[in-house]
Parts: structure tokens; C-alpha cells; sequence
């Protein structure tokens, strides 16, 4: 069965995306759409080229949009490696 796996950055990123959203829309939203981020890398695992190519990104590095983040991404043979989770605001400044 195809899993995921975060890299520290993702985690870094999961962690400042559900504090933010404590804040902004409390613990109950923030925690759903914790649990939806993680739905869809389940998603992603099962179906890799779901995802774009992220060109000018990385070596093979795929991006799909979830709510007002882009999940980035690696296949691997287990199934994919989250790389970043970066919201669309901030597009312009990420890197992998």
C-alpha cells in the first residue's frame, strides 16, 4: 500500500498552518483542515501523478492545490514525499 512521508519542512509547515488557523478560525476548523491536508497526501500516495509538474521548482517535484495551499512534492517507491506545504500567497518565494 503506497504511503506518505513528510520531510521536516513539511512538518514545520502542517505545525504553522494549524497554529495559524487556531487563531484565525479556531481549534475545530484548524483541525479539520489538518485532517483534510492529510486526506489528500493519502490521495497523493495512491495516485502520484494527481499532482502537476512544478516547473522551475525542483527535480521532479509535483504541486497540487489543496484550499488556499500547494501541497509540493516527490514520488518515491513507497509513494510520494511531502516536501512543503506553502500557501498561494506565497508561491513566489518558495523553493524546495
Amino acid at each position: 500500500m503506497a504511503s506518505f512521508r513528510l520531510t521536516e519542512r513539511a512538518r514545520n509547515d502542517l505545525l504553522d498552518i494549524f497554529l495559524f488557523g487556531i487563531e484565525a478560525f479556531g481549534s475545530r476548523q484548524a483541525e479539520s483542515y489538518l485532517a483534510d491536508l492529510e486526506h489528500t497526501f493519502g490521495l497523493l500516495a495512491s495516485g502520484p501523478k494527481m499532482g502537476r509538474l512544478a516547473k522551475g521548482v525542483g527535480l521532479d517535484v509535483r504541486r497540487h492545490e489543496h484550499g488556499a495551499h500547494v501541497i509540493f512534492y516527490r514520488t518515491t517507491d513507497y509513494g510520494v514525499r511531502i516536501a512543503a506545504i506553502v500557501h498561494k500567497s506565497s508561491i513566489m518565494d518558495f523553493e524546495v
